[in-house]
């Protein structure tokens, strides 16, 4: 791993170059193992693990590539909501659905509706609520193409609201009332209470004197710490702060800066551009952030140099919560009366595509510029098509058209589509394009 000072801005610029540090276990770096359970995605279902990587569950088995559990979070109380398709899944942790939430279109920043799958989801700590987020890229009439974001609460026990809608992204719960969003410049970091609109706590301008991306950010639950994602493509790095004042219940107008203490990467090199997702422990100890490895435990010291590190295994989105992992036995069902076999489908009832072509990305893949991606050509024919984008063989969330226009934070990486086809009696099918490099 390669963690280094954070340097602040202009005036607090610290000459400190970029430490290369040994692996370190996170037994080995202290003493006890933060406690609590980590909910994970991975091969496209819900798991949970222990810091030390112990206790390894499955909770869901049903997602699939094309239907996968998304952005996984726990109460302190142990129940799950997740995304799925076009729906919230509140669920315990044997994978038993307690209830589903569909979530009406809001109305986004332009005027327009967005109704889409859920591509970020954060239950309360007391488990009563439930925020989301749903994104899509449009280009409205008189205004620029871009992909648009729109947050909104409901109850966790049913559909409301929705309530608290803003026009940031990626909400976390800073207590069971005030989120923090993310937008652009101006808007990187954001708190929002119940009863009134997003504000504005601080951007990486604000601190530093050459600014870039921020977001994704998550506070430690005594409001002390905060951890978040910094820069864009090669140069994504992890960042975390010592905070003053208190974020959870402060005026937020009035709330300091936050202190940046070190920056870098867990990995073999001292920036990821996989880097995602940071979850604090429930004592602020340590935080887990998603990686190109996998999940790392990060435990940050005093100084950078003596910052624990600790690959967990592979998997995505990670969330920490206070629960432990203890899933209720399934419950007992009486199976069906024998029943004879039905009788085999007529010729021609079901069957398979055939791909004879696969799709193409078309378009110059530099910032800015727009790609297009063909469907590929099948056999037979497909009904109905549907597009996904991905950048490294990740999801790119909200990006669902047959067009995307490319953004900053490709730049560096690679840019490829999923088509998957549809059709009458036929077996959905997916193919994915040559992966190309945005300059």
């Amino acid at each position: 791993m390669r963690i280094r000072l954070a340097a602040a801005a202009a005036p607090l610029i610290l000459a400190a170059g970029t430490l290369t540090l040994p692996l370190t276990s996170l037994t080995a770096a202290h003493a006890a193992v933060p406690g609590g359970t980590i909910a994970f995605v991975r091969d496209a279902n819900i798991w949970l693990v222990r810091a030390d990587g112990t206790g390894l569950h499955q909770v869901t088995r049903d997602g699939t590539a094309d239907h996968p559990y998304v952005s996984p979070t726990m109460s302190d109380a142990g129940v799950l909501a997740a995304g799925k398709g076009t729906e919230i899944l509140r669920l315990q942790q044997n994978g038993v659905v307690l209830n589903r939430i569909d979530p009406p279109a809001m109305l986004n920043s332009v005027g327009a509706p967005v109704d889409g799958p859920p591509v970020d989801v954060a239950i309360s700590p007391d488990g009563t609520r439930i925020a989301y987020t749903m994104a899509s890229y449009t280009c409205p009439i008189g205004v620029s193409c871009g992909a648009r974001t729109v947050t909104g609460v409901t109850a966790a026990t049913g559909l409301t609201g929705p309530e608290m809608t803003s026009y940031e992204r990626e909400p976390s719960w800073v207590s069971n009332s005030r989120l923090m969003v993310h937008g652009g410049y101006g808007s990187q970091v954001k708190l929002q209470d119940q009863a009134g609109g997003s504000q504005h706590w601080f951007d990486d301008g604000d601190i530093f004197s050459s600014s870039t991306d921020l977001g994704d950010a998550a506070l430690s639950r005594d409001g002390a710490r905060l951890a978040a994602i910094r820069s864009y493509g090669p140069d994504t790095e992890m960042i975390w702060y010592a905070v003053t004042g208190d974020p959870r219940t402060g005026a937020i107008a009035t709330l300091p800066d936050p202190t940046p203490r070190c920056s870098g990467a867990p990995g073999a090199s001292p920036t990821d551009a996989q880097l995602h997702d940071p979850s604090w422990s429930p004592d602020g100890a340590a935080f887990a952030v998603g990686a190109t490895e996998g999940i790392w435990v990060v435990t940050p010291a005093p100084t950078c140099e003596a910052s624990g590190m600790s690959l967990i295994g592979p998997g995505s989105e990670p969330s920490w919560s206070p629960a432990a992992i203890d899933p209720p036995p399934l419950p007992t069902t009486t199976p069906p009366p024998t029943q004879p076999p039905p009788p085999p489908p007529s010729e021609g009832a079901t069957g398979s595509f055939r791909l004879k072509a696969k799709p193409v990305l078309q378009g110059k893949a530099r910032v800015g510029r727009r790609l297009t991606a063909t469907a590929g050509t099948w056999s037979p024919k497909p009904a109905k098509v549907r597009y996904t984008w991905l950048r490294n063989g990740r999801v790119i969330k909200g990006a669902t058209k047959k067009t995307y226009r490319v953004v900053r934070r490709d730049r560096g990486t690679r840019i490829a589509i999923k088509v998957t086809v549809r059709g009458p009696g036929l077996e959905a099918a997916s193919a994915k394009s040559s992966a190309r490099r945005v300059r």
